[in-house]
């Protein structure tokens, strides 16, 4: 049985989506070097254009990798994100990035408090927005 707050929070996703970011999740994650704390994140834009990084050390207060992530995106005026996807180097565990990354990426575009993030359940990958991890 699901709680109320899954119930509330839980969006149908693309699946379609899901697996192509996956694999370039996947992709990024084989290029890096081994690390504790290395994770691959992956955007889609409302224009559909999908950007991906490596984040060496995802609790670094500096957050260095995070901000020229998004400041590349920034660049190119594509700052609308549809879909988060974030993937653990060490157990390919799909996961929420972290809190400092999601107000770099709700700065970016005010819309981006309505992207989805992919995460994984036990019945599965499911979508929650942003907005309702921000609180």
């Amino acid at each position: 049985m699901q709680t109320l707050f899954e119930l509330k929070t839980k969006l149908t996703i693309d699946m379609a989506v899901f697996e192509q970011m996956k694999k370039t999740a996947e992709a990024e994650l084989s290029k890096a070097a081994a690390g504790q704390y290395v994770q691959a994140v992956v955007l889609l834009s409302a224009n559909e254009n999908e950007y991906s990084t490596l984040i060496k050390n995802a609790l670094s207060k500096e957050k260095a990798d995070e901000t020229a992530f998004l400041e590349g995106i920034k660049n190119v005026n594509d700052t609308e994100i549809c879909y988060v996807l974030c993937m653990w180097q060490a157990d390919k565990c799909i996961d929420i990035p972290s809190f400092d990354f999601r107000k770099l990426l709700c700065a970016l575009n005010p819309k981006n408090t309505e992207a989805l993030l992919f995460v994984m359940t036990a019945n599965g990958v499911s979508g929650i927005k942003v907005s309702t991890t921000m609180k």
